[in-house]
């Protein structure tokens, strides 16, 4: 399978990658306070002062009465209109809706965001045993997820380094993969089928089997997923999902690009 991402090399503007690191902190750590933030991202007292009080005049940050900060509503107004703009999800959802109901398995569609994949879409089966424990909006890792590994397996190696060295390796089942290496040998799997497999790797019980979704000419521009438990997903029915993905991610890229 030949999928590709955008590799090209354009200079970054440190200021702003500090201002969106500050952006992404207090996105996990809402309350965190001007010590905390310096000293957790390294930077220099008065680039943080400076970045901060730049962020709080834009409203993107705002101050609380303790000294804390967090994300302030300008990025909620920013947000909706990203969401507006990106049709991603909504093209896709009537397809992963109609596919939830003929493989009785919850499916979703996610996107890389920051460090960590994220859901924009999930669509239940009709059975009564369904996955309750995600959501549109969940961040995912990408070593224990099926969708996180197939948006990691393509990225250019650099860029595929530095994503992996923000992962929290804690082993949450016997299956997790726990280290770099455990974790590049699976993604050269996951490049060498087309797709990627989350087999107990995050909650015990509950197997995922994940395919990208690129625009027509090998960019993944997102990844879509069925779930459900062992007793649903038995190991044979691995590739024959796949091969289901894969044809519904056909559909999709064809649904938003013919447009």
């Amino acid at each position: 399978m030949n999928f590709d991402r955008d590799s090209s090399s354009k200079p970054a503007v440190p200021a702003l990658i500090r201002g969106f690191a500050i952006l992404d902190l207090l996105a996990r750590q809402p309350g965190l306070t001007f010590t905390d933030i310096h000293s957790r991202l390294g930077l220099p007292k008065s680039s943080a002062f400076h970045l901060i009080a730049t962020l709080c005049r834009l409203g993107v940050l705002q101050s609380l009465p303790d000294g804390g900060y967090v994300l302030g509503l300008r990025l909620s107004e920013l947000g909706a209109a990203a969401t507006g703009q990106n049709h991603i999800d909504r093209d896709a959802q009537p397809y992963l809706r109609a596919f939830a109901r003929r493989a009785q398995l919850t499916c979703h569609l996610g996107v890389l965001e920051g460090h960590e994949a994220v859901y924009l879409c999930k669509e239940e089966c009709q059975q009564e045993i369904k996955i309750n424990n995600t959501w549109v909006g969940k961040r995912l890792s990408l070593n224990r997820s099926a969708l996180g590994k197939v948006l990691l397996a393509w990225l250019p190696e650099a860029e595929m380094d530095e994503l992996i060295s923000f992962i929290d390796w804690d082993r949450k089942t016997a299956n997790t993969l726990s280290s770099p290496a455990e974790l590049k040998a699976d993604l050269a799997r996951v490049r060498d089928r087309g797709w990627a497999t989350d087999d107990e790797e995050d909650v015990p019980n509950i197997r995922c089997v994940a395919a990208p979704v690129t625009d027509g000419k090998g960019k993944i521009i997102a990844a879509i997923s069925a779930v459900g438990t062992i007793l649903q997903i038995n190991e044979a029915r691995f590739p024959v999902l796949a091969n289901q993905l894969l044809d519904l991610s056909k559909e999709i890229t064809a649904s938003i690009y013919k447009k």
